[in-house]
């Protein structure tokens, strides 16, 4: 095969991260997503420009025009594209999708094993979903006979991704199809489950312990970014580099940061030089200037918030390992504040706000020292 890959889910981090990545590396994109107008659209149009800004001195536009749309009115033409015609997918769409989309992926997979085909395919999971390469290797494991799991196991790479870079809004009058990103866009793969030769693309790198990667990735990076989210509705301000800057979200963050990572630490393994390169990595972003709205990094509040998400799932981890996560209690605080505020649900007292967090974050009596604390933030914001 040659330079070619599917790509699944065509929005920001498909085409902005993904595309622009191996698009750069001279690879043919194959666009697939089902929203079939805009793909229309896009394929008429015959190009897009990927941007990549940090808000001062990064700001540099790629125009991408190496694609060709894959018609999602049906599964025929995925299918196709994925029996025979490129053996490396990027699966970049949300959690809600993974059982439609390894429905066609199954079918694919059938089809390479009956035609006896012997190239390796790939999945990339490009999605910050906890779990992600079990839940898809269970769905299409559903799909296919017992002699078409052993090709599967055999043939058939499901990878954790973790996309090093965040989507954003385009400015006003820009080209409706143009996708912006933050600086230095970047890939890593799960070395574990990559079968067959790897591929060689700048900026894409492969990591062993993946598992440990990814929740290192939610739970310290896309916490941080929620966090500070939540913090700034609760003052009123209106971009992300705007809470970054803000000394009192700043000093609570990066406290949430480091307690989420000290547990990381304690659960995973990681080399010494990789993991403070990444943190670097992670902290060079708060003096980036990019207007990433608020309300765009709320989006979905009550899902962050649930027990094996970006707040609940760290501090329980903190607790384990006897860190105690007044931080991140802190956090699921002004998240609760602010889902009580969307929902109308009034939080007159202790027991009320208890008894939200518990539906809400999944915690249970057991967990009365996340409890305890976030009671105590509940009544200290409050009066703040």
């Amino acid at each position: 095969m040659g330079k070619e890959i599917a790509i699944l889910g065509a929005g920001k981090i498909g085409r902005g991260v993904v595309g622009l990545l191996f698009a750069n590396e001279g690879w043919k994109l194959h666009l697939y997503d089902r929203y079939v107008e805009g793909m229309r659209q896009l394929k008429a149009q015959g190009y897009y420009d990927a941007r990549v800004t940090d808000g001062h001195a990064i700001d540099e536009t790629t125009r991408i025009d190496a694609f060709d749309i894959v018609d999602a009115a049906d599964d025929e033409g995925i299918v196709e594209l994925l029996s025979d015609k490129v053996d490396i997918a990027a699966c970049c769409v949300y959690e809600g999708a993974f059982e439609s989309i390894s429905h066609a992926m199954a079918r694919a997979i059938r089809c390479r094993c009956e035609a006896g085909c012997e190239r390796p395919l790939n999945i990339l999971l490009c999605v910050n979903a906890l779990g992600a390469p079990a839940k898809v290797r269970g769905y299409i494991e559903a799909e296919l006979t017992v002699d078409e799991r052993a090709y599967f196991d055999r043939m058939v790479g499901v990878c954790q991704v973790m996309v090093l870079a965040a989507g954003m809004p385009s400015e006003p009058g820009a080209n409706p199809w143009q996708v912006v990103v933050s600086a230095n866009p970047g890939l890593e793969i799960d070395a574990d489950a990559w079968v067959g030769p790897r591929i060689e693309v700048e900026h894409v790198s492969y990591v062993h312990g993946a598992q440990g990667h990814i929740y290192r990735k939610v739970y310290c990076g896309n916490m941080l970014h929620a966090m500070s989210a939540f913090m700034g509705v609760h003052q009123g301000l209106r971009y992300i580099c705007d809470c970054y800057r803000d000394p009192w979200i700043r000093s609570n963050i990066t406290g949430a940061f480091d307690e989420a990572h000290a547990a990381i630490l304690q659960e995973y393994s990681f080399d010494d030089e990789e993991d403070a390169e990444w943190v670097a990595f992670i902290m060079a972003k708060l003096d980036a200037d990019v207007k990433d709205p608020v309300d765009r990094v709320m989006a979905g509040t009550a899902e962050k918030l649930s027990r094996e998400n970006r707040f609940v799932g760290p501090a329980l981890m903190c607790v384990e390992h006897g860190i105690v996560p007044f931080y991140l209690a802190r956090g699921i605080a002004y998240g609760l504040l602010r889902l009580a505020e969307e929902q109308n649900e009034a939080l007159e007292d202790d027991e009320a706000v208890r008894s939200f967090a518990c539906r809400t974050c999944g915690l249970k009596d057991s967990d009365w020292l996340v409890l305890d604390l976030v009671v105590k933030h509940v009544r200290d914001i409050r009066v703040r």
